[in-house]
């Protein structure tokens, strides 16, 4: 088997991280013969400075909301669900019926119940005793 080092890097590099990353993601697309996009939605201010916005994994017949997040004043101003629209418009447009999520008890579980996400799974006490939800959204 040979000889091997375990090394606990408490500020790994990036180039590091990245080896872990692209082994993971060889061996899922060995299994699922497809690798998934990125792509991501902006919501900029009058200065051109991002204000919020969502990042979105997505694979052929499924998406993955990673982050969904708006700088503090620009919060409860109908951004988060322009945002939310635009991605159920690129999921349509691209044939795709699922969407994930996951958010804490503290974040946005009323916000993703209200634009009808069910709630598929969840993690009781998951960090310093706050829950981790897990949502799915069907399009019919």
């Amino acid at each position: 088997m040979g000889s091997w080092e375990l090394e606990v890097d408490n500020n790994p590099s990036p180039a590091n991280n990245a080896v872990l990353r692209e082994g993971i993601v060889s061996f899922n697309v060995s299994h699922l013969h497809e690798r998934a996009n990125h792509f991501s939605i902006f919501v900029r201010n009058e200065q051109k400075e991002i204000i919020g916005g969502a990042t979105v994994w997505q694979h052929s017949d499924a998406m993955y909301i990673d982050i969904l997040w708006f700088a503090e004043q620009y919060r409860r101003k109908s951004l988060g669900s322009r945002v939310i629209e635009e991605l159920f418009k690129q999921a349509r447009a691209k044939n795709i019926n699922n969407i994930f999520v996951d958010t804490f008890d503290f974040q946005a579980l009323d916000f993703y119940l209200k634009k009808g996400f069910v709630v598929i799974a969840r993690l009781e006490k998951f960090l310093l005793g706050h829950d981790r939800i897990y949502l799915k959204k069907v399009f019919e």
